[in-house]
This record gives structure tokens, C-alpha cells and sequence, in this order.
């Protein structure tokens, strides 16, 4: 059974790395990312909190994250939770990975493997690799989740396959090792097939 240290090793490692993925918006949003990228990090926040405020769903999570690495405002895990989950609400993938992983880790809101399930299988639903791969775990441990290790072994396939090479892939290929070795052929053969047959399912916007 992959340990608990293995679990949150990972989920650090994603929830302090999401602010580099590039807004799609431009105006006020972009302005704040181009900010961000130079570490002029109270004018990044300055610029997103009228948008978060206002309900835009990446404005909430570029201020959560900000809120969560403690640049530009003070460090606040509860504030941070607060724009996140508000993001993820609206369908915000990355933003609903990092709910997943708060509640898993107990960081600015009360420690839930059942919500922490709940929001990684939304992320992992829309292909965001590390929510595949939390939830694996999940799955595995039975943690928020039955234990199944057909479904631990697909999400761990999927996104094995997408993870540069690395001490991550690594790790999850380790885990892969660890799940299949508690299963039959015909399990690690309808963990493939669901692998197969899984197709990312955007949230609307």
C-alpha cells in the first residue's frame, strides 16, 4: 500500500507550481501573470483580487495560490481554500485539484479523504495528472473511497503516461508495481480496458 508520506509528497509538489499555467484571458488577468513571472508579486494581487472578487474563476486561483505560497500577501491556508474552492466551483481543474489536495493534507480547512475524493475525481475527470494520481492512491489505500484496485490502477496508468521522466514517474510507476501485485490477470486486465476507454470529460464553463 503506497504510504501517506508518498501522498502528500505529491500534492505539494503540484499545489505551489499551478500559477505558471498561463491565463487564457487577457487584460488585468494576464497583466497579473506577467507580474507574477517577475516576482512583482503585490502587484499580481492587486490586479487579481477585483477580478476574483468579481467571480472570475482564474483570478480566484491565482489569488489562492498567492495566498498559499505567502507572495505578494501574507501566507493564509484558509484564504487560500476559500478562492480556491470558489474556482472550483465554477469548473476550474486546477483549482479543484488543489481543494483535493487541502482537504487530504488538512491545510486551511479540516482534513476529509471523502471531500478530498471527491474533488480529485473532478480534476481527474477533466486530465489533470496529479488529481489522477492522488486519487490512485486514494483508491488503493481506500482512503474517501472503497478500496478498488482496478480503479487505483487506471487512474495510476493514466497518468503514468502523461508524467515526464522523473522521481515522480518513478514513484507511480513503484505504486503501479505495488497495486498489481495484489491482483488477478483479469483485474489488471479491466484496469486497462477502463484506461482505454477513459476520455477527459471537460466541466462547462
Amino acid at each position: 500500500m503506497p504510504s501517506q508520506p508518498f501522498l502528500r509528497k505529491l500534492l505539494f509538489a503540484c499545489l505551489v507550481t499551478m500559477a505558471a499555467h498561463k491565463p487564457v484571458s487577457a487584460g488585468a488577468l494576464e497583466d497579473g501573470m506577467a507580474a507574477y513571472r517577475a516576482k512583482e508579486y503585490p502587484k499580481a494581487a492587486e490586479l487579481w483580487q477585483p477580478l476574483a472578487e468579481k467571480g472570475e474563476a482564474e483570478a480566484q486561483f491565482y489569488l489562492g495560490t498567492l495566498y498559499a505560497e505567502g507572495q505578494g500577501v501574507s501566507h493564509d491556508d484558509a484564504t487560500a481554500f476559500k478562492w480556491f474552492e470558489r474556482a472550483a466551483n465554477q469548473g476550474n481543474a486546477m483549482a479543484q485539484y488543489n481543494v483535493g489536495a487541502s482537504y487530504a493534507a488538512g491545510t486551511g480547512v479540516a482534513k476529509s479523504y471523502p471531500d478530498a475524493a471527491k474533488w480529485f475525481r473532478r480534476a481527474a475527470d477533466q486530465g489533470v495528472v496529479f488529481a489522477q494520481v492522488n486519487l490512485g492512491l486514494l483508491y488503493a489505500a481506500g482512503n474517501g473511497v472503497p478500496h478498488d484496485n482496478v480503479e487505483a490502477l487506471k487512474w495510476l496508468n493514466l497518468a503514468f503516461k502523461r508524467l515526464p521522466a522523473g522521481a515522480e514517474a518513478m514513484d507511480v510507476a513503484r505504486a503501479m508495481q505495488d497495486v498489481a501485485g495484489k491482483m488477478t490477470r483479469d483485474e489488471i486486465d479491466e484496469a486497462k480496458l477502463r484506461e482505454r476507454q477513459w476520455q477527459p470529460k471537460p466541466e462547462a464553463k
